[in-house]
């Protein structure tokens, strides 16, 4: 099966962490979901931590499709803190909903 090739993007967002390093996983998580687009539904997700962040804090959250076929996608994700030191880091597996083709399933 060939790769479905995606125009790279990097979708970066600047959030106000709520709580230290487990309010990572929910800023990554829509923006990892939002990259790998509408029709794509979450099978995993792997978080690394760093340093820990502190509550209030401005964090830099930047997300991007790494590979993609037409079923699967994955996706990538970190969060920067405000000096640049990398507190996050995510890699997510994408299920996309293939609609299916009634014509073809009764050999018409």
């Amino acid at each position: 099966m060939s790769d479905v090739s995606p125009s790279p993007q990097v979708l970066t967002r600047s959030l106000a962490v709520p709580q230290g390093a487990a309010a990572a996983a929910l800023l990554i998580q829509p923006v990892l979901a939002q990259v790998a687009g509408d029709d794509a539904h979450p099978v995993s997700l792997s978080l690394d931590y760093g340093p820990a962040l502190v509550p209030g804090q401005t964090v830099r959250v930047e997300a991007w499709v790494d590979r993609a076929t037409r079923t699967i996608v994955f996706a990538q994700a970190r969060v920067l803190a405000p000096d640049g030191a990398l507190a996050v880091q995510a890699s997510a597996v994408f299920r996309r909903v293939v609609p299916t083709n009634p014509a073809k399933e009764d050999g018409t």
